[in-house]
């Protein structure tokens, strides 16, 4: 199962955050998550660099009475260094083929 431009995320240079998607309750097996860094929709647009990283790649069940939640989850960090801009991003991915 394929998703892009899957909701829409700020970060501010060397920040980081974990990020959930859910298929409504489907187990679509293992998903491999990466953060797309989004042109600036300000003017003027500023110069500079945005570099994002994702890894950590989980999958999560919970188990409760009468149901079970599943989630995918990884940690998106945008890679600190002096003069590189803030950015919004959104999510694209996949699963093995």
């Amino acid at each position: 199962m394929a998703f892009n431009h899957w909701g829409h995320f700020w970060l501010a240079n060397g920040a980081r955050t974990w990020v959930t998607i859910r298929f409504e309750d489907q187990d679509h097996g293992a998903q491999w998550i990466m953060a797309n860094p989004l042109p600036f929709d300000t003017f003027p647009t500023p110069a500079g660099t945005t570099q994002l990283e994702s890894g950590r790649f989980q999958k999560r069940f919970v188990y409760a009475n009468g149901g079970t939640d599943l989630s995918y989850n990884c940690l998106v960090e945008n890679t600190a260094s002096p003069g590189w801009n803030s950015t919004f991003f959104d999510l694209s991915g996949g699963g093995n083929t």
